[in-house]
């Protein structure tokens, strides 16, 4: 590691200096988070993080308590297993303040699958290191990117064959964008406007229980590698290569070599119950997911 990081500095209100980077290096796959350039660096742990660790819901459909402190995430990610959007950014947040990058993390109204206004319970990041500032969200699950984008009006970046835009709109306000079907589609709305730890406690307090949070009525997964995008929704299981999509039906007897797919292994208990409530009450449908 470099001598950058968090230790030799004030405790962060965020509790990233407790997080045990090897721990999490092991996790995403990556033998050295801290040397390099830090604009490759960012990229590469954005892009190991996105492809090690699926986005998760199975906690909140089974009603499973989930702390937000960054160690507890770190042992249930490394369960393996994956998160929602704030387990995944809070963490991430927390290694980046630890090798020296400063990080804001902002709220996001989340624009995808969805009409009418919506509650900013989304979690994204602001990072800096020098002159340059990033767009990071490793939680955001399906259509999400792979590597952090510049945070800049107009800024595009292709990635795994579409095109994502970062827009200001009228100020405050900003917008993430992904090229499909021959238009800009908004992901989400968002204002730079730094969130204190209480912010995402009560959000994600919402979307844990509320009775309406779209995170407590099916299955959500996604993994997003360089090659494929696997996204889970209810009992379809649908695979993304290039030029090729596949999609096929879950069964009882399939269901622990989906779930290993995604890199996700549930203990006897939490895999039956889970294959109760996929086939007695799929809920899968067609509607575009959106995101907390």
């Amino acid at each position: 590691m470099t001598s950058d990081v968090y230790d030799d500095g004030p405790p962060s209100p965020w509790g990233s200096e407790h997080v045990d980077l090897s721990v999490y290096a092991r996790r995403i796959g990556l033998r050295d988070l801290g040397s390099g350039d830090p604009v490759d660096r960012l990229r590469a742990l954005h892009r190991a993080h996105v492809g090690a660790i699926p986005f998760d819901n199975l906690d909140l459909v089974a009603d499973v308590s989930i702390g937000l402190g960054p160690a507890e995430i770190l042992r249930k990610l490394s369960g393996p297993r994956g998160g929602c959007c704030h387990e995944h950014n809070l963490l991430f947040g927390c290694v980046l303040e630890h090798l020296g990058y400063r990080v804001d993390r902002i709220a996001a109204r989340v624009r995808l699958g969805g009409e009418g206004p919506r509650p900013r319970t989304h979690m994204a990041l602001r990072v800096r290191r020098g002159t340059h500032t990033w767009l990071c969200d490793v939680g955001f699950g399906v259509q999400g990117f792979l590597e952090p984008l510049p945070l800049y009006d107009g800024a595009t970046s292709h990635q795994l064959g579409q095109t994502f835009r970062v827009r200001a709109l009228s100020s405050p306000f900003w917008t993430v964008e992904v090229y499909q079907e021959d238009d800009w589609t908004a992901l989400y709305h968002f204002t730079l406007e730094p969130q204190q730890p209480v912010d995402f406690v009560v959000a994600h307090h919402f979307l844990a229980t509320h009775p309406r949070s779209m995170l407590r009525r099916t299955p959500l997964l996604q993994l997003t590698t360089p090659e494929k995008r696997l996204h889970l929704r209810g009992l379809d299981l649908l695979e993304i290569r290039p030029g090729v999509q596949h999609t096929r039906r879950l069964t009882r007897m399939s269901l622990e070599a989906d779930l290993a797919c995604f890199g996700i292994r549930l203990p006897p208990d939490r895999l039956s119950d889970l294959a109760r409530r996929l086939i007695t009450h799929p809920r899968g449908g067609k509607k575009k997911p959106g995101r907390g």
